[in-house]
């Protein structure tokens, strides 16, 4: 089944435009200790933003090429989109690195990422910091389908099963986004998850968290800032549960949290962007973004891509 946007252009152009935002606001503070990190507001993270988007950004733009050209995850067809974007500069991890050197010698897609950390894969949250347009093309009601596509999109790269429960995780998050469902009821969702059970151990710490409302440097130590998907995926969905009227509250919390920045504010920026769609993306954060390569424009034309096969697909049934 070939799959089309099933949301308002402004919801998914809030996917991509909030996890460009998160992504690139965070790239700055990226790896600092939470107390190093300034409190943080509009003007200052624009002040001290390059707009140069990291792998996160990079990855992300090949899976929305991939469902909009094919409407599903197709394995090879993928890989062969991260490998041909692939751009060391933007500060690909190490896993990473590795499985796109197995793709180079010739190990074939479905190997390449059982052959890293001695066989168990990565459980980083390199599958879920992209996974985030998957979620525009499928209705609340097809949770199934969705996570098959995740599952398919990860495991390329991330073979192990902590690695993929984040993807499907933050994938969810963003699909109970787009459907408008009322915040206090996402963890009755997310514990209903086909996903490790130590996710759902963790998902008690986002509780205790959003009962004592810490502030960001001490739910750094609640739930944790670090790239491993246990630690990353929790943080972003509480950055936006805690914040979840406010784009730029979110993204400030998120990066306020330090470790892993960029991807927090990636993946809680993918979130936000969802449920509140692009408008209520700061203008001036929008306008610092890179658009000579792949950039703003770009983007939007993958959207406006998918939109108009939309438009051909449905007037062809009539």
């Amino acid at each position: 089944m070939k799959r089309k946007f099933k949301y308002a252009r402004e919801k998914v152009q809030g996917i991509l435009f909030g996890t460009f935002v998160g992504d690139v606001l965070g790239a700055r503070f990226e790896g600092q200790n939470p107390d190093q990190i300034p409190p943080l507001d509009m003007e200052f993270l624009a002040e001290n933003s390059t707009g140069i988007y990291t792998d996160d950004t990079q990855m992300t733009i090949s899976v929305l090429e991939e469902m909009v050209d094919n409407g599903s995850i197709i394995q090879s067809s993928l890989q062969q989109r991260f490998q041909k974007r692939f751009s060391r500069w933007r500060g690909y991890g190490g896993g990473m690195l590795e499985v796109i050197e197995h793709w180079r010698s010739g190990v074939e897609v479905q190997f390449a990422a059982k052959k890293i950390y001695g066989g168990a894969g990565s459980f980083g949250d390199g599958a879920a910091m992209r996974i985030a347009p998957l979620s525009a093309f499928f209705d609340l009601g097809e949770r199934d389908d969705l996570i098959e596509q995740v599952i398919k999109c990860s495991e390329i790269t991330h073979a192990h099963s902590y690695g993929i429960s984040g993807a499907i995780l933050q994938a969810y998050a963003v699909l109970l986004a787009l459907n408008d469902v009322a915040v206090n009821d996402w963890l009755d969702y997310f514990f209903e998850l086909p996903i490790e059970s130590a996710y759902k151990i963790k998902l008690e710490s986002v509780i205790r968290a959003l009962e004592r409302q810490p502030s960001p440097q001490e739910c750094a130590k609640i739930i944790g800032n670090s790239p491993e998907a246990m630690q990353a995926v929790p943080s972003a969905v509480y950055s936006v549960m805690r914040n979840h009227q406010s784009f730029a509250d979110t993204i400030s919390f998120a990066i306020g949290m330090g470790g892993d920045t960029d991807t927090i504010g990636a993946m809680a920026g993918a979130i936000s962007g969802a449920k509140l769609g692009y408008s209520e993306i700061p203008d001036k954060w929008i306008k610092l973004l890179e658009n000579d390569f792949e950039g703003k424009d770009f983007i939007n034309e993958l959207i406006k891509k998918g939109y108009e096969k939309r438009r051909g697909e449905d007037s062809n049934l009539r």
